[in-house]
């Protein structure tokens, strides 16, 4: 069930006096009929409505000499329901009450709206930061940290500034005397260890008349005889019971000799056991001061921990990454480190932030393709040959997270596929990265996994005609969540109210635009070129944005007149100017 204000009925304004008693005196039974058909008439409206005899707007009934004697009022005319629609839109709570605005180009849709949306949105909360952080698990994806408002960006500058630290800290940790002599030590310890076995062994061979040979292919048994090893014809010319008796006690001591090497496995895990303790203590000490400040910082905030304690034990596995030239010269600032795509994984993306004061966020995506607003992943391919994610871009939804989003329809509907996908993120209510096929969103061959954000915001689709059409033709699903429709009308009735509203209207656009002053002339031209463009001097057109490049090309030629004041030959003369057929091809498009 859409919620939809209506156009309002344009009832002809109250009758004047005289009027009013012609309509009350009965007619006669003989008088002839009007021979002017109700529906063709123009209704008659009262001078009270700023208009002479001749049905002209009078300047001298206006009430002013220039718009500078003018309150400036830039409020919307004649859009009060449209206004209503969008203040219950943006105000009521609950999914699915997004906002259509429908109305003509040139109308002040688009300026109306946010006017509108930014006097809402200064009165709400401000939304909560989201960060992107890596999970540390093999299947390298992201998770999403949920963080105060406004502490997102100064997250992700400790996160940052803490590998700089690390950069700097490791390598001249690992390069003291202190580190270098107990690595030397434990490497050391094996050694004599596993030499001290074999020399043993060396010993009792020797006193057996065998020795101990090291060779490439590793050690090698001979016997001995006569202080020198004897060859293989030899030995096989001794009598067999004493070839018997040594081939014995080498082959005992080849037993030995393989025990001794079979416990070289377990003595290898534990010399790198006790070498990665070493590396432990002296990287774990400088990692957890880089963190501790931003662990004290964020110990309220959920999952902040959590995540610390992950990065931590991955920086100091990873520690030697930080000796193989990330470091800069001792005293200089620097983001070198940070920058590295070596260290990529342990930067924090800044996914959505607000900043103090600002209540709820509006974001208008004038170009809405898939990477604008579901955001973008860069990868780069690392040095072993696969892919990292370097850089998490924000798309439009996550910036808008907690606020409002604008977004032309007509743009929107151009890919079939976003339309679609935006869709999804509505109903489901959280941003999720599934780029149609492409990919679209990623530089680099593959699509990373990022935890789905949840996601609150309302969006308005600013749509003609024809889009509002192909919306409900070709993505009713998506129109169905638009429950909220604000039509802007293209034009008023002509009263006096809102004969005066225009001319406030009038004062606004020179305020706000820095231009001259107009005349009560200038500005009754522009009244009746209003009723022009309605189609009859009962009507005001509402094209806002023609108004405002009349009012600006006016300005112009009061300019080369050197006039302080916009005359009416001055409006006339842009008037004149728009009307030609050169400047009608050129004026194409019109504000809205």
């Amino acid at each position: 069930m859409f919620f939809k204000l209506f156009k309002s009925d344009k009832s002809k304004s109250a009758p004047s006096d005289g009027e009013a008693a012609a309509t009350a005196e009965p007619s006669s039974a003989g008088a002839a009929p009007s021979e002017t058909s109700p529906d063709t008439a123009e209704p008659a409206l009262p001078l009270g409505a700023h208009m002479d005899s001749t049905g002209a707007t009078d300047p001298t009934s206006l009430g002013f000499k220039t718009t500078a004697d003018l309150t400036p009022n830039d409020s919307p005319i004649g859009q009060e329901k449209a206004m209503q629609s969008i203040a219950f839109g943006a105000g009521i709570k609950g999914p699915g009450y997004h906002i259509l605005v429908t109305g003509q180009p040139g109308t002040g849709r688009r300026t109306a709206t946010r006017a509108k949306l930014e006097e809402v949105a200064a009165k709400a909360e401000r939304p909560s930061d989201w960060v992107y952080v890596s999970s540390f698990d093999p299947t390298g994806g992201f998770r999403a940290l949920k963080l105060p408002p406004g502490t997102a960006k100064p997250f992700a500058e400790k996160m940052s500034l803490a590998l700089d630290l690390l950069a700097d800290a490791l390598p001249a940790a690992f390069a003291a005397d202190d580190y270098d002599l107990k690595r030397r030590t434990i490497e050391e310890e094996f050694r004599l260890s596993r030499e001290d076995a074999l020399e043993a062994l060396r010993r009792e061979a020797e006193s057996q008349n065998i020795a101990l040979l090291r060779t490439p292919a590793g050690i090698a048994v001979a016997p001995v005889l006569e202080g020198k090893v004897v060859k293989t014809d030899v030995f096989n010319a001794v009598p067999e019971a004493l070839r018997r008796e040594v081939e014995t006690k080498i082959a005992a001591l080849e037993a030995e000799i393989e025990a001794i090497l079979a416990e070289r496995p377990d003595a290898e895990k534990e010399r790198r056991a006790r070498l990665a303790a070493l590396t432990e203590q002296i990287a774990g000490r400088h990692v957890r001061a880089a963190l501790d400040d931003i662990k004290t910082e964020y110990a309220d905030v959920g999952g902040v921990e959590s995540y610390l304690k992950a990065a931590a034990r991955d920086l100091v596995r990873n520690a030697g990454g930080f000796l193989h030239g990330a470091s800069v010269p001792s005293g200089q600032p620097s983001r070198m480190a940070a920058a590295h795509p070596r260290f990529a994984r342990y930067l924090a993306h800044v996914m959505a932030t607000s900043s103090a004061g600002t209540g709820a966020p509006i974001v208008h995506e004038a170009n809405p393709t898939y990477p604008n607003l579901f955001g973008r992943v860069e990868l780069a391919v690392a040095s072993e040959g696969n892919s990292r994610v370097v850089r998490i871009k924000p798309g439009a939804l996550h910036r808008a997270n907690g606020g409002y989003l604008l977004v032309d329809a007509g743009a929107l509907l151009e890919s079939p596929a976003t339309a679609d996908a935006l869709r999804r993120a509505l109903e489901s209510q959280e941003i999720r990265f599934d780029p149609p096929t492409g990919p679209v969103g990623t530089v680099g061959d593959e699509i990373p996994d990022l935890e789905p954000i949840p996601l609150s915001v309302r969006v308005v689709l600013i749509a003609d005609a024809e889009a509002q059409r192909q919306l409900s033709a070709s993505h009713g699903a998506l129109r169905r969540l638009f429950k909220v429709e604000a039509v802007f009308e293209d034009s008023i009735e002509r009263t006096k109210d809102s004969v005066e509203a225009l001319a406030k209207l009038i004062a606004s656009i020179v305020d706000q635009h820095g231009l001259r002053p107009l005349d009560a002339a200038a500005v009754a031209l522009l009244v009746d070129e209003a009723a022009k463009r309605a189609g009859g001097v009962s009507q005001l057109s509402l094209a806002v944005g023609e108004l405002i490049d009349v009012c600006r090309e006016a300005d112009h030629w009061a300019d080369g007149e050197g006039r302080d004041i916009t005359t009416r030959a001055d409006v006339e003369r842009a008037l004149q100017q728009r009307r030609s057929p050169a400047t009608e091809t050129a004026v194409l498009a019109r504000a809205s």
